[in-house]
């Protein structure tokens, strides 16, 4: 009876086993299956995104299909009208200084009794309408302020011509358009200030 017994139990345990080993290898060919149909899948849609993106592209050399797909296109940037205030001040500036360019004006004959009493200087600002805060130094002295664009001012021998800056930064370029009776400072000498102080040059009257 042991021995009966003993072979009911090996038959039972491995009916179990190949149970078990059964439900395995089920389970690793269901999953082996499920993989493969992702992976199908994940290759497709790649496949499917690169065929898209190049037709979207190719699409897009054609103006007329362009103007569909960017509804933006042509809107960017803001057109300035000429009615402005803004623009007028701009092109009143560039006239005024391509006229001072071109023209080239020559320093004046001044007769050597009046030279001490007669000398001036102007001075213009470049590349901005007004600057409030940049001032011109005669003699180390403010001879006047850029809120207007332009300063204009008497200056005697030996005095020292600046453009003080420090109070902005801002870059702002200054040039000498008028300068009767002076050999220094030249006209069209140019200097640039950011946020500092530049020396214009000296004063000198012309021989």
């Amino acid at each position: 009876m042991g021995n009966v017994d003993d072979m009911r139990q090996r038959r039972r345990y491995i009916a179990v086993n190949d149970e078990a080993e059964g439900d395995v290898e089920e389970y690793q060919q269901t999953h082996r299956r499920l993989s493969d149909r992702v992976e199908r899948l994940l290759m497709q849609l790649v496949i499917l995104g690169l065929v898209g993106l190049v037709l979207v592209q190719s699409m897009a050399l054609y103006p007329p299909v362009r103007r569909m797909i960017n509804l933006l296109e042509g809107q960017d940037g803001y057109a300035l009208q000429q009615d402005s205030p803004v623009w007028q001040q701009l092109v009143e500036r560039a006239r005024s200084t391509l006229t001072a360019a071109n023209e080239e004006p020559q320093p004046q004959v001044v007769p050597a009794g009046a030279a001490a009493a007669n000398l001036s200087i102007t001075v213009v600002l470049m590349n901005a309408p007004s600057a409030p805060q940049a001032k011109l130094l005669v003699g180390g002295k403010v001879a006047g302020h850029f809120e207007g664009g332009t300063v204009t001012c008497p200056v005697q021998a030996g005095q020292m011509v600046a453009v003080d800056g420090t109070g902005t930064d801002q870059e702002l370029t200054f040039r000498v358009v008028a300068a009767p009776g002076l050999s220094q400072p030249v006209l069209g000498h140019e200097v640039t200030t950011r946020g500092n102080r530049q020396n214009v040059g000296m004063v000198r009257p012309a021989q």
